[in-house]
Formats: C-alpha cells, sequence, structure tokens
C-alpha cells in the first residue's frame, strides 16, 4: 500500500537514465517505486496526470528570496514553490553580518528548500547604486572579512555550499575595489574550502583576469549576457580564455534576471557547443513580473532555441543537486529520494518570449506546472505572474 500513485504519466529523470510511461510511487515522503504503466498496486491516493512530464522536482540554481531585508528578495514559497520548483539556491543575498536572520526568517521558515551562497561582503545585497544610500556591496571592503566568511560557513555548512561576488564596475567603487575583492572572495572560498561563484556583467576587469582566479568547480553565472566582461567577441565567437575555462572544469550557469540573458549571445554559444550547466532563473523583485516570471519561463526559452526537454530538466534537477551535494535525495526520482516531483504540461502554441535586452521571440512551446510535491505532500499551485513594469536598480 503506498501512500500516492502518480500514474499515466512520461517520467523524465536524467540522474536514473529514465525516459519513458511510468507509474511513480511514494511512500513516507521519499520514491518508493517507479513502476510499469497500469501496474496492479494499492495507494491511498492515486493521481492520473494524462500523459503530462513527470520529472524530479526543479532546482533554481540561482534565485534572491530574502524579503524585507535585501531590495530584491521576495518570498520563495509562492515565486518558486508554487510555480513547480521544490529547491533553490538563493545566491549570495546575505553575507556573514545578515545570514543568521536569512536562516531564521527564511532558510528554517518556508517550504522550499533554500540553499545558500554567503557573499563575501557581510552586508549581503542590502543596497546598490539604484537605493539610498547608492552604495555597492564593494564599497568598503573592510566588509570583506574572510574570518567572518569562515565563522559564518563552519557554522551553516548544511545549507551554505559556496562564496558569491559580484564584479561589476559600479557596484565597487567604480571598479576600483574589483581585483583586491575577487582576491578575498577567492581565499575565503579556498579557506571554506567551497566553490567560488562570480558574476561579471559589467565589470571593469577583462574576463580573462575573472577566469584566471577561478578553478575547476567554481561557476561564473550571467554566462549569456552581452555586456563587458563576457563570454563572446565582437562577433560572438566564443573567447581562448572562455574554453581554457571550461576545459579545465569551471562551470556556467545562465542566471536570467533583469539585465543578463540575450537570445543573440545564448543562440552563438549553443550553436559553437557551449552549454550552460545550470539553467536558472535569477528571479527576484524586479524581474518576476517580466522578463523572468519563473523557472519554467526561462526552461522555456531554451527549448526554443533548440535545447532537447531531458537536456532541459537535466539542467534543473540532477546538475544543480551535485552541485549542492544532494543527489542521492535531489534531483532524482530514484528509490529512496525526496519525494519532490514536478508534473509539467508540455503546450503548444505561440508564446511570445522576452530577453533581458527587451528582444521578443515567438515560442512555439511552454511548460506548465499542474502538480508539485514536496516529500510526497502536494503544493498548492500559482498561475505565472502577471506582465508588469517594474522599476531597476542593481
Amino acid at each position: 500500500m503506498y501512500d500516492l500513485l502518480i500514474s499515466n504519466g512520461h517520467v523524465i529523470d536524467p540522474a536514473g537514465n529514465v525516459d519513458g510511461w511510468f507509474d511513480v510511487a511514494v511512500s513516507h515522503g521519499r520514491v518508493a517505486a517507479i513502476l510499469e504503466p497500469q501496474s496492479q498496486c494499492e495507494a491511498r491516493q492515486t493521481i492520473d496526470v494524462q500523459g503530462q512530464y513527470i520529472v524530479p522536482g526543479l532546482i533554481d540554481f540561482h534565485v534572491h528570496v530574502f524579503p524585507g531585508v535585501s531590495h530584491f528578495g521576495i518570498d520563495a514559497d509562492p515565486s518558486c514553490l508554487a510555480r513547480g520548483v521544490t529547491s533553490v539556491l538563493d545566491f549570495g543575498t546575505a553575507g556573514g553580518l545578515i545570514f543568521d536572520g536569512f536562516r531564521q526568517f527564511v532558510i528554517d521558515k518556508v517550504q522550499t528548500r533554500v540553499f545558500a551562497l554567503l557573499h563575501i561582503a557581510g552586508q549581503g545585497l542590502i543596497s546598490s547604486p539604484g537605493t539610498l544610500p547608492g552604495l555597492g556591496e564593494l564599497h568598503d571592503l573592510r566588509y570583506c572579512n574572510v574570518e567572518n566568511v569562515e565563522r559564518v560557513v563552519d557554522t551553516n555548512r548544511d545549507v551554505i555550499v559556496g562564496i558569491k561576488i559580484r564584479c561589476t564596475a559600479n557596484l565597487a567603487e567604480n571598479g576600483r575595489n574589483e581585483a583586491e575583492g575577487l582576491e578575498l572572495a577567492r581565499q575565503a572560498a579556498d579557506r571554506v574550502g567551497l566553490p567560488l561563484v562570480v558574476h561579471s556583467p559589467d565589470s571593469s576587469l577583462s574576463i580573462e583576469h575573472v577566469l584566471s582566479r577561478m578553478k575547476a568547480g567554481d561557476v561564473l553565472t550571467h554566462c549569456f549576457h552581452g555586456k563587458a566582461c563576457g563570454l563572446v567577441d565582437a562577433e560572438l565567437k566564443l573567447l581562448p580564455a572562455a574554453k581554457e575555462a571550461l576545459d579545465r572544469g569551471v562551470l556556467l550557469d545562465v542566471g536570467h534576471g533583469f539585465g543578463s540573458f540575450d537570445f543573440g549571445v545564448a543562440r552563438a554559444l549553443l550553436e559553437q557547443g557551449v552549454l550552460p550547466h545550470f539553467i536558472s532563473s535569477d528571479i527576484h523583485y524586479y524581474n518576476w513580473h517580466g522578463p523572468v516570471f519563473d523557472l519554467v519561463t526561462t526552461m522555456d526559452k531554451f527549448l526554443h532555441l533548440g535545447m532537447e526537454l531531458p537536456e532541459v530538466i537535466r539542467r534543473t534537477t540532477i546538475l544543480p543537486a551535485r552541485f549542492l551535494k544532494r543527489e542521492t535525495e535531489l534531483g532524482t526520482l530514484r528509490v529512496g529520494a525526496f519525494a519532490d516531483i514536478t508534473v509539467l504540461d508540455l503546450q503548444s502554441g505561440e508564446f511570445p518570449l522576452i530577453d533581458a535586452a527587451g528582444r521578443t521571440e515567438l515560442g512555439k512551446v511552454r511548460l506548465e506546472p499542474t502538480h508539485v510535491f514536496r516529500s510526497g505532500r502536494p503544493v498548492g499551485l500559482l498561475p505565472r505572474p502577471e506582465s508588469r513594469p517594474q522599476p531597476m536598480t542593481i
């Protein structure tokens, strides 16, 4: 007797090399069995998903979910869990000075599973040039205290999985503090034994400089932007330094965001065989009413660009789970994993897709979550947010 049986669905689980018609059985909050269709078994509840896709609970690798403290922050449950995302990685919204509050009021409270990067700057993302005072987090490098980073990481190793820095000129006193800030972030990551994650759009540093400070397993986010300090030259060809970094194991994150995803750059790099390791939304206050909306809309854009659905699912399930070092319990439907499950309807039609530069392309398919389960329990869904203009700051 299973607790739950999800039947009549097309299961895609890249971690288990499963791609076909199966039923998924759940007991005690974990995956109990992957069964042949129409198996004769009993369950307390059976849900017929009528040919839709059953996939591991989606993981959004790049979000900002510390509302009320960071001006970027939004609530995790309505923006992520209610849109098919069962686990998220908060991308350095909190630094060491405010991480205890992030843990107490968000990580330990919300239904969404929240992991975190720790910002090298202790104050995290509480201000930016568009706020008052208009100070980026690298305005004063005294906030980038390596010893404080080590203390906070050691207390929170169950949720902190990396060290984050934003290398952008106007966040670092017109670039004056970028090189030193990057070096401090490198030192902190090495000290605590965690990956370094770097944001580079509009950096005063060269991409060659940034990548030279990154190691195998580190992550360059916003990999498909068209701004300074990107991966391509003026002809949209992959730079030699970028190829060398990828060859030695530096990882790429999409991080769509308000200003960091360009259809032209993405299409050019995909045609050159440069695939992101992680497809993520970078959802935050300034973009969840457009152009981002939710993770599945970012996934739609990669389907539009020609990526096959199983590869899109791979980059939103098992690959981020491996980075989180939770691959036996998250991002998979293997027996014994947490029963975090998303059911997706692949709809056909004509769907406007907008990149961060404001360009619109017409997609032919879109994904819509129809059921979400967190540890085997159903979660209420919300519709995609309505489109409306948002003020922009960084």
